[in-house]
């Protein structure tokens, strides 16, 4: 049999990120409601498994991520979780600036991926915003790489918006 034909595929979300990530299974044994380790495009993150594996990539929309690096195990969950402080302190001092400098923009999130190396900051801002000064100031303050986003608002709501492929019990146990 051909590899393509036993290929399985999944979805899983970064909290917080407004992309759905379609990760291949690989070898590995699925295991639905467990966290795993992914590639997205700042680097490796948390993402929680949205779906039950299914057949081809052209089924659901979304980013490819490529095969599953491996399920997080407590280590992979405690930097998750320094992650998620981080992204919260550098929010409040990206909206600080940003209020400072009088930026027309709403910070409406970060991304900490794992390796601690990228900061991914999204906003939403009525039209084009000259974030030159801003950025400045912050890599003044810290050493890793910052990249702005400006997102619509339905981007946004997709960072929040539950996956078609999501069974109800999960959707039900989040409340």
């Amino acid at each position: 049999m051909n590899k393509k034909q036993n290929t399985k595929f999944f979805t899983a979300r970064v909290m917080a990120d407004t992309n759905l990530y379609i990760v291949e299974l690989g070898s590995n044994e699925f295991t639905y409601g467990k966290e795993v380790i992914v590639k997205t495009e700042f680097g490796n993150d948390l993402a929680y498994i949205t779906s039950f594996p299914f057949d081809t990539a052209e089924e659901v929309k979304g980013h490819l991520s490529g095969p599953m690096l491996r399920y997080a195990n407590d280590s992979d969950k405690e930097a998750a979780k320094v992650s998620g402080q981080k992204s919260i302190t550098v929010k409040k001092e990206i909206t600080k600036l940003a209020q400072e400098l009088n930026l027309e923009m709403n910070i409406t999130h970060i991304l900490c991926p794992l390796e601690g190396k990228t900061i991914a900051v999204y906003y939403t801002a009525k039209g084009r915003v000259d974030f030159r000064e801003l950025l400045k100031q912050l890599r003044s303050l810290r050493k890793e790489k910052i990249i702005m986003r400006q997102i619509g608002t339905k981007e946004r709501f997709d960072s929040f918006a539950m996956d078609a492929r999501t069974p109800i019990n999960l959707y039900r146990s989040k409340q």
